[in-house]
């Protein structure tokens, strides 16, 4: 089909404008007249021409279609979006079998450091895995990590890594030696556990670090005594706090009402979209894989926020003091919490943070 242009419209003195059509050089592959209606199609180059002529006419424009390449032109720059996604999936499928599209990393250690060790032997998402030697990698893991062993297997577009720790094993204990139990932490006491020696503590004392807790001694009913490696365990309880004061407001977060919506392309573990243009937002995504590409499709809706502070009674504010009061205690906290309690003033909250460590 010839590339052209098919324009219906109604008007009067129909005739005459087509006579103006043919001595204006415009080819007419196309006449249908139904009463005031008429349906012409003209080549797709004079297409702008036409229009201008009956829109300077007044006549009304009821509809405009193409046909041939410049239908098929229009059609892409109106969803300018499918062909990239289209060429997208095009190149994913030539390439994924080569390419490493994901990683997938288990074991004994930290998933951020086993990705910096692969990093640095230029492992990464994107990577040709053709050229990769996996009996070398696996080794330069386990030198680089300083661990047991180290196993790599891929399937598909997907490195598979698990790396595993060295078993340490505890040094004899010399029983002939003399030793005290010694206070590592400073905590109040919730358990003794005396094995061997004279435990100078009980439950509930508080004690600093470097305090004796179970002294090497083993004494005797007469006064006398021995040295002795001492054996037990004392459990303490540790804390951490944290304190945020009340200033008689609160932030509230509120919606400006400005949205933004982008359809973006997940490949090599980046996004390709439009970025949003508010600096603060709540996001909602809704994603659709496609495998076993490893692609994702997602639909991003960014709704624009902003932070207001508002007066309020402490009673209204608690939640916000507690989480500020919380993060202060967490940044002096360097054990494991077990318990969170919360003690509200008239000038703030203080957060206490519970641990417990065990001394032996």
């Amino acid at each position: 089909m010839k590339n052209s242009c098919e324009i219906t419209f109604e008007g009067l003195n129909v005739g005459r404008l087509l006579s103006l059509l043919g001595k204006s050089n415009i080819t007419l592959y196309k006449v249908e007249r139904d009463g005031k209606r008429c349906v012409i199609r003209v080549p797709a180059t004079r297409a702008k021409h036409t229009i201008a002529l009956l829109q300077e006419r007044c006549y009304n424009i009821i509809g405009i279609k193409y046909f041939g390449i410049t239908a098929a032109a229009k059609f892409v720059k109106k969803r300018f979006v499918l062909p990239i996604f289209c060429l997208l999936i095009v190149a994913v499928l030539v390439i994924s079998p080569r390419f490493c599209l994901k990683i997938e990393i288990s074991g004994d250690f930290d998933r951020q450091l086993v990705q910096e060790a692969l990093t640095e032997v230029g492992v990464t998402i994107g990577c040709d895995m053709s050229k990769l030697n996996v009996d070398v990698l696996e080794n330069t893991l386990a030198n680089k990590m300083n661990a047991m062993y180290a196993v790599v297997t891929r399937s598909g577009s997907v490195l598979y890594v698990n790396v595993v720790a060295k078993k340490q094993i505890e040094p004899p204990i010399d029983m002939t030696k003399s030793r005290d139990i010694v206070a590592t932490r400073a905590g109040v006491v919730t358990s003794v556990l005396c094995e061997q020696g004279n435990a100078l503590v009980s439950v509930g004392d508080k004690v600093n670090v470097g305090d004796v807790l179970i002294e090497g001694k083993r004494i005797y009913n007469d006064g006398t005594y021995d040295s002795v490696y001492a054996l037990g365990r004392v459990t303490l309880q540790i804390t951490a706090t944290g304190f945020a004061e009340y200033t008689g407001f609160k932030s509230e977060t509120v919606e400006t009402g400005n949205v933004f919506t982008s359809t973006g392309v997940v490949l090599f573990g980046k996004e390709y979209g439009r970025a949003c243009p508010f600096e603060q937002y709540t996001l909602q995504s809704v994603s659709k894989f496609i495998y076993p590409l490893n692609l994702e499709v997602r639909k991003n809706v960014y709704r624009e926020i902003t932070t207001v502070k508002v007066s309020a009674p402490i009673e209204e504010c608690l939640q916000e003091l507690q989480a500020l009061a919380l993060e202060q205690a967490k940044a002096n906290c360097d054990f494991t919490v077990i318990d969170t309690q919360y003690t509200t003033q008239s000038n703030g909250v203080t957060a206490i943070l519970y641990g417990e460590a065990q001394i032996e």
